[in-house]
Parts: C-alpha cells; sequence; structure tokens
C-alpha cells in the first residue's frame, strides 16, 4: 500500500501568526504561499502606482488606496496582501482595523522573480473568482501590464497606457507606462529586450 504525503491546509488566522519580517505569508484555499522581501524595481513600481492611485482616489472622492502589506480576507483560508489595491467608497463597510474583508475593486501585483507563477496564475484565478472588477499584473522586466477582468480568458496587454475609470461620471484616470518604467529602472541595469 502506497503512503499518500498529507499536504499542510493552514487559515488565515493561522498564517497571521507566522513572525519573518522578510518574508509575506499568504494562503489561498488552504495552500501556503511565501514570497521572500522584493528588490528596487519592484518596490519603485509598487510605490510609484501607490501614489498615482491614491491621489487620483482622494481627489475624485472615490476611496481609498492601501499598498502592501496589508490584507485582504476573501475566505476563512484565504487571505493575501496585494502589493496595491484600491477599496471604493461602497465597499468601506468591509474595511476593520486589521484588514479588508472581501474583494477590492482593483488589485495590482508587480511581478518579480519569486512571485510570477502565483500573480499570473493562483492570484488572477482568486481575483477573477472573486469578482475584483480590474487586476492588474505589473511586468517590470517587460514594461507591461496584464489587465484582467473577471471572465476573461486573456488580458489586455498595456505597454503605453493604463486608463482606469471605476465609476461612471468621474475623470479617467492615465498612468503613462513609459515613464512610469523608466522611473522604475532609473539608475539600474534595466533588463535587455
Amino acid at each position: 500500500m502506497a503512503m499518500v504525503a498529507q499536504v499542510p491546509r493552514y487559515t488565515a488566522a493561522e498564517v497571521r501568526t507566522f513572525d519573518d519580517r522578510r518574508l509575506r505569508f499568504e494562503v489561498i484555499g488552504g495552500e501556503l504561499l511565501v514570497s521572500p522581501a522584493p528588490g528596487t524595481p519592484h518596490q519603485r513600481a509598487v510605490g510609484a502606482l501607490h501614489a498615482i492611485l491614491r491621489e487620483y482616489v482622494r481627489e475624485c472622492g472615490l476611496g481609498e488606496a492601501f499598498v502592501a502589506p496589508f490584507e485582504v480576507e476573501l475566505a476563512e483560508d484565504t487571505a493575501v496582501q496585494p502589493d496595491v489595491l484600491v477599496l471604493l467608497r461602497g465597499q468601506a463597510a468591509r474595511l476593520t482595523r486589521e484588514r479588508l474583508l472581501g474583494a477590492p475593486a482593483l488589485v495590482v501585483e508587480v511581478i518579480s522573480y519569486s512571485s510570477k507563477r502565483t500573480d499570473r496564475l493562483q492570484k488572477r484565478e482568486l481575483y477573477q473568482a472573486e469578482g475584483v472588477a480590474e487586476y492588474w499584473i505589473v511586468d517590470p522586466e517587460l514594461r507591461r501590464v496584464e489587465r484582467w477582468t473577471p471572465g476573461a480568458t486573456a488580458p489586455e496587454i498595456l505597454t503605453e497606457r493604463v486608463v482606469w475609470q471605476p465609476a461612471a461620471g468621474t475623470p479617467r484616470l492615465e498612468i503613462g507606462l513609459p515613464a512610469l518604467f523608466d522611473e522604475v529602472w532609473q539608475g539600474l541595469e534595466a533588463p535587455q529586450g
């Protein structure tokens, strides 16, 4: 008789007890995801996008933008920490002192070497299933954004600009991607493409 190894399953509450500041702990469907600290291009992209989104939603009175580490609990066994997320005013009732309960309007993940598969597969499937209106996968190496929406079978690939208008009647946000990626790679060895 063959022995089958049991893979441990985790809850969001259990994962919150893990304490290593060098690592990010997330859980999707009970599966533990551990990511090392990201590098300079990742952090620059996260910082720039958070600043742009934060200013836009404040100026338009739409809601709030948050930056990691900040937890989004989607189920008892599913809690993630998107790099950047936007919560619209109508979703504010699900915001607690500790976390957001339920899906935000926009999730942005900036991929790094260690997160490519998780961001493009597990998190994409999760965010689509949970009804996140837009999920942006920002790839500094390829200098592009992959925009996913619920039900999409392929992303919209954006290399020049991202346009976002979360509510009818509000001004559109336009983010120029060449300038963003120039800022991300400033003073660093940019990838050869």
